[in-house]
């Protein structure tokens, strides 16, 4: 390497030499004549068109990396309105653009998104990993990037019901994050609190808990109380409280996350649905119907407003909640009406065997018992339950509850069988 420099010294330094001598014979021979001047001209202009060349290329390149990442802003612009048919373009131009590995990896990371917001699960996952190869070569084995990349990996396998491969992710994550950060750097503990949410919805609610509550300590003492970021946490805490039961835990510790949500977006927006969501549900097993109706009408209303295709799922889920809430309520054409909409919006949005589908046409299944269409109840219930049992535990609550629903319905086709038997027994012989 050294003797290749010095190679190099030399021979920029025959080129002064040679510059140097050669302005020397021109000044002596100025008043001469010479045979081939049009050949030294034409060595001055071949090397002037060739600096120019060079410094051309090397600002378009500069061009191109600038362009890349101005596309690369405005499609996380466009992606933090729910605006991702808008960002989608924008990113392929960004990645057409992209003269560096570094930049290519940003884009594909960034498509993963825009795909996994869209309900494209498969796609997404493609991208993600993708991005993640790219920053492999690129970074040391446990660069704190890798980690956020394998975040949202994961996040896109726990929306595909894949929560092994999701496990995997987190744990990975965890593992090199934990590298870069002390254990109680609230850097860590966001990390901590998506593998708290995948054991949640995995039904492993004692070791949610623990997760949540360790986590959760870390954020407060670092943000404070009042944060927004805490308030979303605090969210997510109250989420596992109602399914464990936990209603007056749940209500009280909504009441003060939405308190601080509401004082910084207002009340009407979209970032208050999903603990609207859940507290319409706690108030709804408390028998407080119509407060619980109210929320779930004003939560749908507030993405009504939002472009198309964003935030589906979340509207799935709010309609599935209406659904079941106007079930238990007698109110069957309406529960009909919005059990309808949830199913068609989540296997659009989540794909026909995710929870939140399966929950929908469980929904769909119960209002057919209401109805005396058993058989049709017996088949809906099925088809939940087999979408269920490929990613969760047969003692998950979901399953136990798509269980109960088609037990009731063969137990009420037994009652209606043998109601009829016995009406044929104890009718009057015709002789």
């Amino acid at each position: 390497m050294e003797r290749a420099m010095i190679n190099h010294g030399n021979i920029v330094s025959g080129k002064g030499d040679n510059l140097s001598t050669t302005s020397t014979n021109l000044s002596r021979s100025a008043d001469k004549p010479s045979a081939h001047w049009w050949e030294k001209v034409l060595v001055i202009v071949i090397f002037i068109m060739a600096v120019i060349y060079v410094r051309s290329a090397k600002a378009a390149n500069e061009s191109d990396a600038c362009t890349s990442k101005a596309l690369q802003t405005l499609a996380r612009i466009c992606m933090s309105k729910g605006e991702y048919e808008k960002a989608e373009m924008l990113i392929d131009r960004a990645l057409n653009a992209a003269s560096s590995d570094e930049d290519k990896s940003c884009c594909l990371i960034d498509r993963a998104w825009v795909y996994k917001n869209q309900g494209r699960f498969e796609q997404a996952g493609q991208s993600c990993l993708l991005g993640l190869q790219l920053q492999q070569q690129l970074y040391y084995a446990n660069h704190p990037y890798i980690a956020y990349t394998l975040r949202i990996l994961g996040s896109i396998y726990q929306a595909q019901g894949d929560f092994r491969s999701a496990a995997e992710s987190f744990d990975t994550a965890i593992s090199i994050i934990s590298k870069c950060h002390p254990a109680d750097d609230p850097v860590v503990a966001s990390f901590e609190i998506d593998a708290a949410r995948l054991l949640a919805a995995e039904g492993k609610f004692a070791r949610a808990e623990q997760q949540f509550d360790r986590a959760v300590a870390v954020i407060i003492d670092y943000y404070g109380p009042d944060n927004l970021y805490t308030a979303s946490v605090l969210g997510d805490r109250a989420k596992l409280y109602y399914i464990q039961g936990r209603l007056d835990e749940a209500q009280s510790m909504l009441d003060y996350s939405l308190d601080i949500q509401e004082k910084v977006y207002g009340r009407d927006n979209r970032l208050l649905v999903g603990n609207r969501l859940t507290l319409a549900r706690v108030l709804q097993a408390r028998g407080q119907t119509d407060n619980a109706r109210d929320l779930l009408t004003k939560a749908l209303a507030s993405l009504k407003t939002l472009p198309a295709g964003f935030s589906l799922m979340q509207q799935g889920e709010l309609l599935t909640a209406l659904a079941e809430l106007e079930l238990d309520s007698g109110n069957f054409n309406k529960a009909r009406n919005a059990c309808d909409k949830a199913i068609d919006v989540l296997e659009k949005s989540a794909g026909h065997n995710s929870e939140l589908t399966a929950m929908a046409i469980s929904c769909r299944a119960r209002l057919c018992i209401m109805q005396g269409s058993l058989a049709k109840a017996y088949e809906f219930g099925c088809e939940a339950l087999t979408a269920l049992e490929s990613s969760l535990d047969s003692s998950h609550p979901s399953i136990v509850a798509v269980n109960k629903t088609i037990l009731m319905s063969q137990e009420l086709k037994t009652v209606n069988v043998l109601a009829r038997a016995e009406s044929r027994i104890n009718q009057p012989s015709s002789e």
